[in-house]
């Protein structure tokens, strides 16, 4: 059974009620955005360079993994970000990724 609800959009993005888990606070502003202010803006800093603190990760990462075949899962949808990723973890960070397609 459908659940008709009238159409909304979030007042701060672009996402609407066609995403039919979304739910809207008494502002009109999406769990989405509420998600992002409370769970990723805190520690997203896009200014700094962190690529030290990734490199020693994957370093502990290899050393972990020494002797085998891989040392890591990649979860990839086949989009340009996952597929990105997937070359920084082999060819940057020098992992050795095990690739699961992720399909809906």
């Amino acid at each position: 059974m459908e659940n008709k609800r009238p159409f909304q959009r979030c007042t701060q993005c672009v996402m609407d009620t066609t995403d039919s888990g979304i739910t809207f606070d008494g502002q009109g502003v999406c769990d989405h955005c509420r998600n992002f202010e409370k769970n990723i803006k805190p520690y997203w800093k896009p200014q700094e360079n962190r690529f030290d603190e990734l490199e020693e990760l994957a370093k502990r990462i290899r050393k972990a993994g020494e002797g085998r075949e891989y040392d890591c899962i990649l979860g990839l949808s086949g989009g340009a970000d996952s597929s990105y990723l997937a070359y920084i973890a082999k060819e940057i960070m020098h992992l050795k990724p095990l690739k699961a397609l992720w399909m809906p």
